[in-house]
């Protein structure tokens, strides 16, 4: 299963920056949902791959108010 989680809008990249990493230092591979996008509502979201939602939120429980949400992406299966 994957994650998505949003940062704030008030987060600035050099903060995206440095939560991503700490992420990464607890495991968690974060990349863009929608990389090279222009608009910042949707640049502000990412995805974590193979992770639950509440490890992952423990993993951002230091970045308190720069994270809007964090929530498990539905799982969906594929119809031939």
């Amino acid at each position: 299963m994957s994650v998505q989680f949003k940062f704030h809008d008030h987060v600035d990249q050099r903060r995206r920056r440095m939560i991503i990493k700490a992420l990464g230092d607890a495991g968690y591979a974060a990349e863009s949902l929608f990389p090279g996008q222009k608009r910042q509502n949707l640049a502000a979201i990412f995805t974590v791959a193979e992770a639950d939602a509440k490890s992952v939120r423990a993993a951002l429980d230091d970045f308190g108010d720069d994270i809007e949400y964090v929530e498990a992406s539905p799982k969906r299966d594929l119809k031939a």
